[in-house]
């Protein structure tokens, strides 16, 4: 039986459009955070690496319990509520630089609540999609979820930059926060019902915790996936962590500038998801999970290089955001798309929120980590030692037997 086209799907419609516009919003604070604390409270790059790191603790600290949440509880109301909670946390920030109340404590609780409302809304989405679309559709649903990721990466940086230039960072994440309340209302409308989970056969929470984790651990190619993205997630997160202080200090640019060169990401996104079924299909899931990190180690490699007048190094910084631009859509469609078709729907939340966890584990350490480092021996040698982390992580799946995978099927 052919699966109906996406553009029939209402109800993916509308998940699709609630997702887009909560992203752009996103990435505007995914820029005016950071400035907030570097240009409003003089942070460097330790305080910019824990707030990175605080972003992500969620996943860590909560993230596995909120996969059981996940899976016993119906996921729509899941997805609204956490796009309402994200909406309240973002519009303190400008609230409390209104009243001239504004600290580094607040924007470390602002990013850590609105990273623990992110893991509840990603995971609750990645459970819904496939009972949307179904499983013979996941790499196309997953494509244009990827395609609105891109078009948020032109959007958000480069408006953000605007935004923090013209009307201050603060004020720059009111928009991110009126987003979340429109995605909020686009995932209300959905009307598909969701398919009853029995509550008599649940155990306890760290019972169901390990469920999740155990068929990880017993699914090889699983496995050796997720452990190549936590090494690369190493250097991807420790960039993060000094990118802004880097850009600004060292490069000289301006926020409007850096917006721009951050959005050099969203063209080729757009072109990475558009290939990726079609690369998928023709070379198969693991080579081009493979190619992917190749070009991640590229982009990396160009970072500490940068130099010059703030438009040559803001050049070469676009192109390096550019190079991620494809890395990131044939990572994320390729490598989602095979844990959703392999898991068992009873499980999709626990299951994706143990690959989040071994994934992204490595991130706060990391981008705190880096944050010392830069202070201590400069940001372009801790850029570097990112670059390098990437080729050890490209190596690592390279020489696994995920080079052979074609489709989870087979």
């Amino acid at each position: 039986m052919i699966a109906p086209p996406l553009s029939g799907n209402g109800d993916f419609i509308k998940l699709w459009t609630g997702f887009t516009i909560a992203r752009v919003g996103s990435q505007i604070t995914v820029l005016a955070l950071p400035l907030t604390a570097v240009l409003l409270l003089g942070a460097g790059a330790t305080e910019t690496g824990l707030l990175v790191a605080a972003q992500m603790l969620p996943s860590i600290v909560a993230g596995l319990f909120i996969g059981v949440w996940v899976d016993r509880l119906p996921r729509r109301p899941i997805m609204i509520w956490s796009d309402i909670g994200s909406a309240v946390v973002i519009a303190s920030v400008p609230l409390a630089a209104a009243l001239d109340a504004l600290s580094l404590a607040q924007l470390y609780v602002v990013s850590f609540l609105g990273g623990a409302f992110a893991v509840s809304t990603d995971l609750a989405r990645a459970a819904m999609v496939p009972s949307l679309v179904g499983r013979t559709r996941l790499v196309a649903a997953n494509s244009r979820l990827q395609a609105s990721s891109a078009v948020a990466q032109v959007a958000g940086p480069s408006l953000g930059g605007i935004l923090v230039q013209a009307l201050t960072a603060p004020i720059a994440m009111l928009c991110d926060a009126v987003g979340f309340i429109v995605s909020a209302i686009f995932i209300a409308a959905i009307r598909s019902a969701e398919a009853p989970r029995s509550r008599e056969t649940e155990r306890s929470v760290w019972h169901e915790v390990t469920d999740g984790l155990r068929w990880v651990r017993q699914q090889p190619i699983v496995f050796r996936c997720i452990t190549a993205i936590a090494l690369a997630n190493i250097e991807w997160f420790a960039v993060q962590g000094v990118l802004v202080v880097y850009a600004t200090r060292e490069l000289g640019l301006s926020p409007a500038l850096l917006g721009i060169s951050l959005a050099a990401i969203g063209p080729l996104s757009l072109l990475g998801a558009a290939l990726a079924g079609p690369l998928t299909a023709r070379w198969g899931l693991g080579p081009v999970m493979i190619a992917a990190l190749f070009l991640e180690t590229l982009s990396r490699l160009l970072l500490p290089f940068a130099s010059g007048t703030p438009v040559q190094a803001a050049t070469v910084l676009g192109l390096s955001q550019a190079l991620l631009g494809l890395t990131v859509p044939l990572w994320v469609v390729s490598s989602v798309s095979l844990v959703q078709a392999l898991t068992p729907e009873h499980l999709l939340g626990r299951v994706n929120s143990a690959t989040r966890f071994v994934g992204f584990v490595v991130a706060p350490p990391a981008a705190f980590g880096a944050g010392i480092v830069g202070d201590l021996l400069g940001l372009r040698p801790t850029l570097f030692a990112a670059a390098v982390i990437a080729a050890l992580a490209f190596l690592y799946l390279l020489l696994s037997p995920v080079r052979r995978y074609q489709h989870p099927t087979t």
